[in-house]
């Protein structure tokens, strides 16, 4: 029988070549679509997620402190909290120090070749938690003594393979740590390996180089911990809830998170974790399943919409004794074998877009790589086969013989509302999809073309470090300042935007001490920074080296001002954290960090510290400064490469995940709108076959072309309007929830809805119009006789 239906299936598919293309094309898409859906949202799942010996028993430390408006949570902790929860609470098998500052770097050097890496000081038991695949040396003992691994990247830079770096010695300089190391192992990096890092030394050579740093007063580290088996979680958490008050005297409050959970679950909310990443998991796995549904519409408006073509043979076959069962089987045999040439086809066509998909997401998806991908894909087809054949197999295979025989498709009322519903589901999920590519993209274009209070164009990054840290920093300055194309020059601790620095024990004159601590962000840098970010002033001055007292001196924001009551705060005394000093001028309010975030309390403050130039260059020969800078660079600062970036790009990277998001979504919304126009091209062509009589009596009535085209139009136009009026209250809700993650966003206005419905209209017109004018100019003398 299974013989026999496929043949039946192929004669079917090459007597309707249309029909069958067009099912073909809509399952092919719609699988395509999720297949590259299903492998994004899989490697999303597994981020973090390493299978080590202790990966699932594998929690980290986070902090909580209060401010004044909210609960602040934080990653990293004190320096010997690792050493001191492992001894004082059973529930810890190992506690496991790591310092990981992504934007701390140092050089690697060998005979001569420097390369930047980012280091990683890992504790005892780190290669138990977190995936290390080694190409060579031994995890077990690769951090003692004076041992480095580097990754195979850096490995095949200096020694051409890892084979080859194995027992050479080497040269680490960073900010604080220097020395020479032995190559005790190369390893490739994870791809769901979340903390970015090419170089792995002993947590110990980070306390031995700075043993003072190894106190409670002192943090940045990040602790992990291994939990014993049979740990309450909520039990434990409120047992070292307060425990910093007994070792540090400090009111901060710990509580552990899987570290699994940490990409999706990234963000918190006054102190507790809530959806990050996992929000665009869940929408992209939605929009997955919809597209799908749509495809599946399709087919069931086509097999139906097709139907008076099959009824006399379904007729012939109930008549020999066929019974509606095996009629089933058969369309649901040919539903599922369909499905699966569009299996065939959608493979195909995710290969030829999977780089394209892969250069959106950053990501390195491939189907040849997934064989885990083999069984979801089966399982996903035969669903997909059986969804799409359940409504077509059970229709008709319903048909009376008697009538079937005498080609009569005798079509309820219920079925007909059935397939309008389907219709008008498609296209408000449609709707709801142009709704949210619109809305994002408007509001990724509100934050490029927004004033973010500094001036980001021509302002170039590069790191201080090596002798440009130890002393020489304003001999390089002043011959930088020297050169024609570059307008100003100071230095920073951390990047803009959002990197930083913080501190809530900050005071002032006439302070309410019983009030609660105010968080306040800084700038801690070179003099005149104020002026190369090129903020604007409303009163007051730049810090300046011409006045001494500027090194203990402060310049606020006006948000500063506010939270400590000063109208005119300039000549105030301010304590910055570490010195009392002088208020010597105000800035308005400019973003630091993201619009995500509301612009706090911020001041500058002059250090001989920071690790990043900010050099302000004229637009005319960019790449002549950058140069001559380089030149500079390297005859000041020998060893160390030279390794630049405009500032206005690393502000595109804030915002990287939206504005892949926003291009996703602009993908996606064309393939559901195209899928949705294939459906609704199936029930005008199921609508006007069964009047083709009636189009031909009206014409021999004396009903032109145009006026038939409206009178089948009509009916279609009012299902789509049905569905935007469904999509736009659903669309509002789904994007203000986005944009209340944003503290500065657009405005839902009409425009956008209208918009988008619009487009979606003008779609099914043309898809209507196409339909119809084919059947408006049909033979009179042919539609008559048909019946």
């Amino acid at each position: 029988m299974i013989k026999h239906y496929i043949l039946i299936s192929f004669r079917s598919f090459k007597r309707y070549r249309s029909t069958f293309l067009i099912n073909l094309f809509g399952l092919a898409t719609g699988l395509a679509s999720a297949l590259m859906i299903y492998l994004w949202v899989n490697d999303e799942l597994h981020m973090g997620q390493f299978e080590e010996k202790d990966s699932d028993r594998h929690f980290q430390v986070l902090v909580n402190t209060k401010y004044s408006s909210d609960i602040n949570t934080k990653e990293y902790a004190l320096m010997p909290l690792a050493k001191a929860m492992e001894e004082e609470f059973p529930e810890v098998e190992k506690g496991i120090p790591v310092m990981a500052e992504p934007y701390y770097k140092g050089v690697l050097s060998h005979e001569g070749n420097d390369l930047w890496a980012v280091p990683i000081f890992a504790g005892d038991g780190y290669f138990d938690i977190f995936q290390s695949d080694f190409l060579a040396g031994n995890k077990a003992n690769a951090l003692d003594n004076n041992g480095v691994v580097i990754s195979t990247k850096l490995a095949n830079s200096l020694f051409r393979g890892a084979e080859n770096a194995m027992g050479k010695t080497v040269q680490f300089k960073g900010e604080y740590h220097q020395g020479p190391f032995v190559v005790t192992g190369v390893f490739k990096p994870a791809e769901d390996d979340i903390i970015p890092h090419d170089i792995l030394l002993s947590f110990d050579h980070f306390l031995s180089w700075r043993p003072e740093n190894n106190n409670w007063n002192n943090g940045g580290t990040q602790v992990h911990l291994v939990l014993k088996d049979g740990v309450d979680i909520d039990q434990f958490n409120a047992k070292i809830y307060d425990i910093l008050d007994k070792f540090a005297g400090y009111d901060d409050k710990l509580f552990v998170q899987k570290y699994s959970d940490k990409y999706l679950y990234g963000k918190y909310v006054n102190g507790v974790p809530v959806a990050g990443r996992i929000v665009y998991v869940k929408i992209f796995s939605l929009i997955a399943v919809f597209i799908l549904i749509i495809a599946c519409i399709n087919y069931m408006n086509l097999s139906t919409a097709q139907a008076s073509r099959r009824v006399k043979e379904i007729g012939v076959k109930k008549a020999i004794g066929a019974q509606r069962r095996a009629l089933i089987y058969q369309f649901f045999s040919e539903s599922i074998f369909i499905t699966f040439l569009s299996l065939l086809l959608a493979v195909g066509i995710a290969t030829i877009f999977l780089p394209s998909f892969n250069t959106i997401t950053g990501k390195s998806l491939a189907i040849g790589q997934a064989s885990h991908l083999v069984l979801p894909a089966l399982t996903l087809t035969i669903l997909t086969g059986l969804i799409a054949g359940i409504y077509p197999g059970l229709y008709l295979s319903g048909f009376k013989p008697v009538l079937a025989l005498k080609g009569k498709l005798q079509a309820s009322s219920g079925g007909l509302w059935l397939r309008k519903g389907l219709v008008v589901f498609q296209f408000a999920t449609s709707v709801v999809l142009v709704i949210s590519a619109v809305v994002i993209y408007q509001q990724m274009s509100f934050i490029s073309a927004s004033n973010l209070g500094y001036d980001q164009e021509q302002l170039v990054s590069f790191n201080r470090d090596g002798k440009l840290y130890e002393g020489d920093a304003e001999a390089f300055m002043g011959e930088v300042r020297n050169l024609s194309g570059v307008v100003s020059m100071s230095y920073l601790w951390g990047e803009l935007p959002g990197q930083v620095s913080g501190g809530s024990g900050m005071q002032w004159e006439d302070m309410d001490r019983e009030a609660p601590r105010v968080d306040f962000s800084f700038i801690e840098g070179g003099y005149e920074m104020a002026e190369v970010l090129g903020v604007e002033f409303k009163e007051g001055r730049s810090l300046s080296k011409e006045f001494a007292t500027d090194e203990v001196a402060v310049v606020l924001n006006e948000s500063a001002a506010q939270i400590i009551g000063y109208d005119a705060p300039v000549g105030r005394r301010f304590y910055n954290g570490h010195d009392v000093g002088e208020v010597v001028g105000l800035v308005k309010d400019f973003h630091f960090e993201g619009f995500q975030k509301e612009i706090g309390p911020f001041f500058f403050m002059y250090s001989e510290d920071g690790d990043r130039f900010m050099t302000k260059i004229r637009p005319e020969n960019q790449m002549e400064t950058i140069r001559a800078i380089e030149k500079l660079h390297e005859s000041f600062n020998p060893g160390y490469p030279f390794i630049f970036e405009f500032v206005d790009d690393s502000y595109q990277q804030v915002y990287l995940e939206e504005k892949r998001i926003s291009t996703l979504s602009k993908y996606f919304s064309g393939i559901a709108i195209t899928i949705s126009c294939l459906g609704l091209l199936a029930l005008t062509a199921f609508s006007t076959q069964r009047r083709f009589k009636e189009i031909a009596i009206r014409k021999v009535l004396g009903s032109s072309n145009s006026g038939i085209m409206r009178l089948l139009s009509k009916e279609f136009t009012v299902l789509v309007l049905l569905a935007i009026l469904i999509a736009v209250p659903i669309g509002f809700y789904l994007m203000k929830n986005w944009l209340d993650g944003f503290a500065y966003r657009i405005s839902l206005e009409p425009v956008y809805f209208v918009l988008s419905g619009v487009v979606m209209l003008l779609f099914a017109w043309l898809t209507i119009v196409s339909q119809t004018a084919k059947s408006a100019s049909v033979n009179i003398t042919e539609s008559l006789r048909s019946e």
